[in-house]
């Protein structure tokens, strides 16, 4: 329920180590978006949770009877006649890669999960005391977790967990729960169509709205590839442009799984369709309200593939010194083996080969046109050798020398986020990585260019980047700062105990 005061990336920050950060700093750097009014609805409401609450209202449930609560009000809204409380969790047991990686492999428990566990008990404690009879329901993107983990469920006592889109069957599983007769875990393995998605009615955190479901590359590690590729009509996304402004947010996230692939026609070689992307982008800047928008996630290989969309996209929404786009595409490796192996399509239109020039000309592409790409790599790939872990070690150094002598130092902006390999998609059968058991000097190496790339970011961009009062601003700074310096000296530290050379690791060889 925080927008982590607008902290580039900030939204990550649930999945720092709760034994590691203080409570206090946290808090700090994620107080909670106030509610609507003083009973505690949500003004804003994760965008996945906004879905559920619109499809319930839209297939015969009552306003009076549906409600977005903040979970610090939570017990305003619980009584007798209380029939189904839903909790939207979108890592609620800390297995996500970010959280696997930030916490070592589960060695601590990320804020995501402490907070999501603090939630449950409350709400049990509710219903204990109270003798309610509502049935607890967690559903979400996170909701994997559970059923992967069904031991956790019975320990906190949560009734059912739902996998998958619910748009369609919204009210049917909602019924269900009500009849109490509705399986423990419920995985919907089809899909709404884009007429089944109903346009929300309150606030997202973010303003994020959808723009595309589902992807088409169809790599192997992701879950959003199991999913059929859809699209928002501009109009839907535009309306729920509209309703975010309402609810004071006046920038616009578009959310999908590569906002290069709107309204793609050409599925072999994957070339943009540019003119439906730029007309994406016009139709958000037209909307009354709007101040910036934003995209969330991309690919780098139509970047490269068509300069020319990126230059005229960033006219369309007014980027420049002062307004850096964000953008956050997968870089996973640098190994072309594993490329050929695991996300083939991913380097279309272009070959493995090709895959580091790809995101050299990329990076420049998107530094040139004041884009700020946070890339995220894949540790622990299945199949992974010492060899391909150098091959991107190798392109991390191509990055931090080419990039900067084609574009300007000043004028440099990137991070590369190292993730642990979690199983899931068509790789759901393999086991997750095991920092303490599978750890190597290549992929070690990996980890550390990656963090001092993120840290030389912090040093360099944190401040202008992040639009806060000064004292706020300054105070982020310093966190951001010496939090940044002990992550260094920490991996730092691990490597000399375990034999690793971070010579070796600057070097390359």
């Amino acid at each position: 329920m925080s927008k982590y005061r607008n902290i580039p990336l900030g939204d990550f920050l649930g999945c720092v180590p709760y034994e590691r950060v203080p409570e206090p700093i946290f808090k700090f750097l994620a107080p909670p978006e106030p509610p609507l009014n003083s009973s505690g609805v949500a003004r804003l409401a994760p965008y996945g949770l906004r879905k559920v609450e619109a499809s319930l209202l839209r297939n015969g449930f009552e306003r009076k009877d549906v409600v977005v609560a903040h979970p610090d009000y939570i017990q305003n809204f619980i009584d007798s006649d209380t029939k189904v409380v839903g909790v939207y969790a979108m890592d609620p047991l800390g297995l996500g890669p970010v959280s696997m990686t930030f916490t070592v492999g589960k060695r601590y428990r990320s804020y995501d999960e402490v907070i999501f566990q603090r939630l449950i008990d409350k709400i049990n404690l509710i219903r204990k005391r109270m003798g309610y009879k509502f049935k607890l329901v967690v559903g979400g993107p996170g909701a994997w977790q559970l059923d992967l983990m069904r031991k956790k469920m019975d320990e906190l006592e949560i009734d059912h967990v739902v996998v998958g889109e619910i748009e369609h069957v919204a009210r049917d599983l909602f019924e269900s729960f009500m009849r109490n007769d509705a399986e423990r875990v419920l995985r919907i393995t089809d899909f709404p169509s884009v007429d089944q998605i109903p346009t929300i009615v309150g606030g997202s955190i973010q303003g994020i709205v959808e723009v595309m479901r589902g992807c088409g590359r169809g790599c192997a590690f992701c879950m959003p590839n199991l999913r059929v590729a859809r699209y928002i009509p501009v109009e839907k996304i535009i309306k729920e442009i509209a309703v975010n402004v309402a609810y004071g947010e006046h920038n616009a996230w578009l959310h999908s799984e590569d906002i290069f692939l709107y309204k793609l026609e050409d599925r072999k070689n994957f070339i943009p369709n540019r003119e439906a992307v730029l007309e994406l982008f016009r139709r958000v800047m037209s909307v009354k309200g709007v101040k910036n928008c934003h995209p969330t996630h991309s690919s780098i290989a139509p970047v490269a593939a068509d300069p020319e969309m990126i230059e005229e996209a960033s006219k369309i929404l007014r980027a420049g010194p002062d307004n850096w786009i964000g953008i956050q595409p997968g870089l996973e490796t640098g190994s072309g083996e594993l490329l050929k192996r695991h996300m083939p399509n991913k380097l279309k239109p272009f070959s493995p080969d090709e895959w580091g020039d790809v995101a050299v000309a990329a990076t420049v592409i998107f530094n040139q046109n004041y884009w700020f790409p946070a890339y995220t790599l894949i540790v622990g790939l299945p199949g992974e050798t010492e060899d391909d872990c150098w091959e991107t070690v190798r392109l991390l150094d191509r990055l931090e020398k080419e990039v900067p002598a084609r574009v300007g130092k000043e004028k440099v902006h990137f991070i590369t986020a190292p993730l642990s390999f979690v199983p899931l998609a068509a790789l759901k059968n393999e086991t997750f990585f095991n920092i303490d058991e599978e750890m190597t000097h290549a992929r070690f190496c990996v980890i550390y260019r990656s963090w001092r790339i993120i840290v030389r970011e912090i040093y360099r961009s944190l401040h202008s980047l992040t639009n806060q009062p000064l004292p706020i601003k300054l105070m982020i700074d310093l966190i951001g700062m010496i939090g940044g310096k002990l992550i260094l000296k920490k991996i730092e530290k691990y490597g000399k105990s375990h034999g690793y050379s971070i010579d070796k690791c600057l070097l390359c060889k």
